[in-house]
Order: structure tokens, then C-alpha cells, then sequence
């Protein structure tokens, strides 16, 4: 009867109380929903970061396009629609664009080890910035990698139509390409008679009349070219013809110049994205320790309260000896 006398139900009290404080100051209480809008208040760092991956993305999808687009012109080039101009215009754009990129998502990343680093995050937080980062990553890796291969490919028909070039031209035709060819007359032999040596001249005579009417009417001229005309015609073939080759060479170092830093930007994404995998992994561990000390003080505590019951079972039992 006086263990039984120990216990009190004050489960009606409890309730009565609670309803009293909810009528009474009910009205103080701050409501669910204003705590529950508070992280979303407090959180402009991650909506800062959604408009950067964002934006970063939406770039990435048009310098692809750009890339597209240099790659048509690059199969579409020969040697009678040189585009040099357009497509060192363009290649100039790509090469800023991807550089550009590659500064905004080391901002980005910046900006997420910050994040990280106030520790007021969760592991799908984690989780969801890091595959936005590398997700990123990878695409401006693709990106100049696809754009790598369009210079190299501009390159290869560079080369080519230098090639060409020098197969089909010779020296001649390049110092004086109007100059007149030489007399193919030949003289008689001193063995023949004087009237064979006439009539071979007057037939050589007579071959080269003809000849110099058919030169004469496909140049619609009376006469022959002047030394004049021939020196305008050479300054206005052989200046073009060494500017286009000098645009090629400078257009050639251009692209080689490219291809260089494309390389060095394509080494610093791979370094970053090799970094963001020790960071995650880094945040695993970190979590994994965390847990793990959080299941110990579990058990500890476990151990604590099996501990207080059992002294509190043998404290009963001590007073109901006493008592009896």
C-alpha cells in the first residue's frame, strides 16, 4: 500500500493547465509558420549562388553554340572562301567567353566553400552544391575541348591550303606570270639549199603573224601589252597574293596561341574539379566522424540511464524493506 501511495496521476491537471495558458496567452506566441519562414529569410547566399549557376550554364549553352558555329565555317573554308576575318573574330569571342567562365565558376566555388565553411548546412545541401560545381565544370570542360578540336581541325586545312599553294605555283609565274616566252624559231641547217632556208622563214614568218592575230584578238588590243600595263598588272596580282598568304601565317600563330592557353584553362578545370572531390570527400568524413560520436554519446548515455534505473529499482527496494 505504500509503494502503491508513491504514484499520483496528474494527467488531468497537466491538461487543464495547458488549456488555460492557450486561452489566456495563446495570442504570444510567435505562430509555426513565421519560424518556419525564417531559414528561407536568412539564406541570400543560396539564391545568389542559383542565379550564378544559372547564368554560368546559360553562357556555357551559347559559347557552345558559338563553337558550333566556327566549326561550320571551319569545314565550309577553301582556298576560293577564305573567311580568315570571321573566323578570327569569333575565335577571339570563344576564347573570351571560356575564359570568362572559367573565372565565374571559380567565383562559384569560392562562394560555396563559403557556405560550407559558416557550418549552417546539411548533407543534401552539401550534396546539391557540389554537383551543381561539377556539373558546371564538366560542361566548360567539354565545351573547350570541343573548341580545341575545331582550332586543330582549322589548322590541318591551313596547312593544307598552304600546300596547295606552293604545288601549283613556281617561280616564274610569280616574279613576271605575263612574261613573253621565248622565240621558237629555228634556223636551217648549213647543209640545206637557199630556197629550202626561204621557204622555212617565210612559213616561220607566217606562223608567227598568225599567232601574234590570235593574241591579239583574245586581248581585244592592237598591239602588245606595254611594259606599263605588264608593271600594273604584277602590283596588283602579287601584292593580293602575298597578303593572303601573310593573313594565313598570322592566323595559323593565332590558332597555335589558342590551342596553348585552351590548354592551360582545360589543366585548371580538371585541378578544380579534383579538388571539389577531396572537399566532398573531406565533408563525408567530417559527417561519418560526426555521426559516429553522436552514436557513441547515444550508447554512453544509454549506459547512463540503465545505470540510474537500476539504482533506482534498488533504492525502492530498500525503502519497501525499511518500510517493512
Amino acid at each position: 500500500m505504500a509503494a502503491a501511495a508513491t504514484f499520483r496521476d496528474r494527467t488531468s491537471e497537466f491538461v487543464s493547465l495547458s488549456n488555460t495558458l492557450r486561452r489566456v496567452g495563446g495570442n504570444a506566441l510567435p505562430p509555426p509558420q513565421s519560424q518556419s519562414n525564417d531559414p528561407i529569410s536568412v539564406s541570400p547566399d543560396r539564391t545568389e549562388f542559383n542565379k550564378k549557376a544559372s547564368r554560368i550554364g546559360l553562357h556555357i549553352h551559347q559559347t557552345s553554340q558559338k563553337i558550333d558555329r566556327l566549326s561550320n565555317l571551319t569545314k565550309r573554308s577553301s582556298i576560293f572562301d577564305d573567311r580568315s576575318k570571321e573566323n578570327e573574330e569569333l575565335t577571339a569571342l570563344i576564347k573570351n567567353d571560356i575564359t570568362g567562365l572559367n573565372v565565374a565558376i571559380s567565383d562559384l566555388q569560392t562562394l560555396q566553400n563559403m557556405e560550407i565553411a559558416d557550418g549552417n548546412y546539411s548533407g543534401d545541401r552539401v550534396v546539391h552544391l557540389t554537383t551543381v560545381c561539377d556539373d558546371l565544370k564538366n560542361r566548360l570542360m567539354n565545351v573547350t575541348k570541343h573548341f580545341q578540336d575545331v582550332l586543330t581541325t582549322r589548322t590541318k586545312n591551313i596547312k593544307a591550303h598552304e600546300n596547295r599553294k606552293q604545288l601549283f605555283s613556281t617561280v616564274v609565274s610569280r616574279e613576271n606570270p605575263l612574261k613573253e616566252p621565248p622565240n621558237t624559231v629555228t634556223e636551217p641547217p648549213p647543209w640545206s639549199s637557199s630556197a629550202e632556208r626561204n621557204l622555212q622563214s617565210s612559213v616561220s614568218l607566217g606562223n608567227g603573224v598568225q599567232i601574234g592575230n590570235q593574241l591579239r584578238r583574245r586581248m581585244g588590243t592592237d598591239g602588245t601589252p606595254s611594259p606599263q600595263m605588264e608593271a600594273s598588272m604584277l602590283q596588283q596580282v602579287v601584292p593580293q597574293q602575298e597578303s593572303i598568304s601573310r593573313g594565313r601565317t598570322v592566323a595559323l600563330q593565332n590558332v597555335e596561341s589558342t590551342i596553348s592557353e585552351l590548354s592551360g584553362i582545360f589543366t585548371h578545370l580538371a585541378t578544380m574539379v579534383a579538388h571539389q572531390g577531396e572537399l566532398a570527400i573531406r565533408i563525408d568524413d567530417n559527417m561519418d566522424e560526426s555521426l559516429a560520436n553522436v552514436e557513441g554519446a547515444s550508447n554512453a548515455l544509454l549506459k547512463y540511464l540503465n545505470r540510474v534505473s537500476s539504482n533506482r529499482i534498488s533504492t525502492r527496494i530498500e525503502t519497501d524493506l525499511h518500510c517493512a
